[in-house]
């Protein structure tokens, strides 16, 4: 096998492999592009029209880089790394040459979005953004840093004044020799992300496997093993006994001829992880410390709130919208985790049976995302007055077409979740809120019109997928009828 063979074989081995997008995957991603391109180019101006493909292709690059990245790390293998001569040496040239490809990409699809006369910066920019997406997929927590370091940066920004005009200076006085440097560090830090087998490699290694089988139980509702740990056990403890209690309260209250109390035991086993309450608490706990940190921020370094809502508002908007809507997204495939149990909870006393079972359970998780949705809606709302800026509405509005989809599909004919069926609804909602706030920014598409149409999009969703799913065989065991 030659080099390039050898390479090949290396950087598209997740392609190869569908470990992220499965055949269906990509028509759906390839439909969702064109169909975003196609509508750019009959609605938009012809000055933003252009720009849509561009977007989508930098879309689809960033996204190939994490995959191709998260591949290779998993091909870092320590066994392999000791034992299997130039293994390490090949995963590295390969993500030099992945790192590169993108970086240049990057580039050029950054310059024709928006032209400017020097490249070089955004040379150096687009090289930083690929390394760090290729050391998160090696250190997830990074992304946690880049967001604690994001609200600091404008908070000490008086502070950094002058360590900022050091590197402009330096950057116009010695520009190729500092651009050079700068990508050779870039290139070096692409090198270290391979590790060659030694013991910190093994327990990084596992640490990372681990994480990957927590996220596929959780996307398959089940209970992750990391909770066994000592520290998130200790952690857990008050979460424990709050949903003990709610579970005591259940039962002291069944009632076997009362529907809403037959459905209120069924969905602790249905819904496992992503019971309500569950939620709740998590959501809670996240909320508070995000608010305890960013008024400990505000209060350290006087830094203004109405400056900080006003450019933060947006981005803000985004993560309390992602929260409250994306585990709602995909309440459907939290059934596949209880597949066994399913199968003795339909001899639960007064368990609906047969095709009333689908509609039961439907309006569960109906009822799940129309109070996170309501609460999100006041969130953000809240922002947006506090912000000025009322253009947050759209996010809730772009998420009632995914809910409409998600949330009637047929639980008999489930297929097992994967990382592709875990994003997709996450990605269509935050692209449509994207469209749509992009329209309603420029002034092309009032913000009410858009409410109407979503509107009547969801509804013309539920009128055609909720009869379909009020005929289907019955829900339980969800995936029964998958071959």
């Amino acid at each position: 096998m030659n080099a390039t063979a050898r390479y090949s074989q290396v950087l598209l081995a997740f392609w190869r492999q569908g470990q992220f997008l499965s055949r269906w995957g990509r028509i759906v991603v390839a439909a969702l592009m064109l169909l975003i391109c196609v509508g750019g180019a009959l609605w938009l101006p012809t000055a933003l029209a252009w720009r849509v493909p561009l977007g989508c292709l930098v879309v689809i690059v960033l996204s190939t880089w994490m995959a191709m990245a998260m591949s290779l790390q998993e091909q870092n293998q320590p066994t392999a790394a000791r034992t299997v001569p130039g293994h390490v040496r090949t995963l590295r040239r390969a993500a030099l040459a992945g790192w590169a490809t993108s970086t240049l990409l990057f580039t050029l699809l950054g310059w024709a979005l928006a032209p400017i006369h020097q490249m070089l910066p955004l040379l150096l920019c687009s090289g930083f953004l690929a390394t760090f997406l290729l050391w998160t997929t090696r250190l997830v927590w990074l992304w946690l840093m880049m967001m604690l370091i994001s609200p600091l940066s404008v908070a000490f920004g008086q502070h950094l004044a002058p360590l900022r005009q050091l590197i402009a200076t330096l950057w116009e006085t010695q520009t190729f020799g500092v651009l050079t440097l700068c990508l050779l560090f870039q290139a070096w830090l692409v090198m270290r992300a391979f590790a060659d087998g030694s013991a910190k490699h093994q327990a990084r290694y596992a640490r990372l496997m681990l994480m990957r089988r927590v996220m596929q139980m959780q996307m398959e509702g089940k209970a992750p093993a990391i909770h066994s740990w000592a520290p998130f056990e200790w952690l857990g403890r008050p979460y424990v006994r709050i949903l003990s209690a709610w579970l005591q309260h259940v039962l002291a209250r069944a009632d076997n001829t009362c529907l809403r109390s037959v459905m209120a035991r069924a969905e602790i086993v249905l819904h496992g992880q992503q019971h309500w309450l569950r939620v709740a608490l998590a959501m809670g706990t996240i909320l508070a410390l995000v608010l305890i940190a960013f008024t400990l921020v505000l209060a350290s370094t006087g830094a203004q709130l109405g400056v900080v809502l006003k450019h933060g508002s947006f981005g803000m908007g985004i993560g309390i919208a992602s929260a409250g809507f994306s585990t709602a997204f995909t309440l459907s495939y939290t059934l596949w985790g209880s597949r066994r149990e399913q199968a003795l909870l339909r001899l639960l006393p007064g368990m609906p049976q047969g095709r009333a079972v689908n509609i039961a359970i439907a309006r569960l998780q109906w009822r799940d995302f129309v109070v996170a949705g309501l609460l999100t809606t006041a969130l953000l709302f809240a922002l947006g007055l506090a912000a000025g800026n009322q253009l947050l509405l759209s996010l809730p509005l772009a998420a009632l077409p995914v809910a409409a989809f998600m949330l009637t599909r047929r639980p008999a004919l489930l297929r097992a979740p994967t990382s592709m069926t875990a994003v997709a609804p996450s990605f269509a909602f935050l692209t449509l809120a994207g469209i749509c706030h992009t329209l309603a920014a420029e002034q092309i598409v009032p913000l009410w019109m858009q409410g109407l149409a979503l509107t009547g999009l969801t509804a013309a969703l539920l009128a055609w997928r909720w009869p379909r799913l009020a005929a289907a065989p019955s829900a339980l065991p969800a995936g029964r009828l998958v071959a």
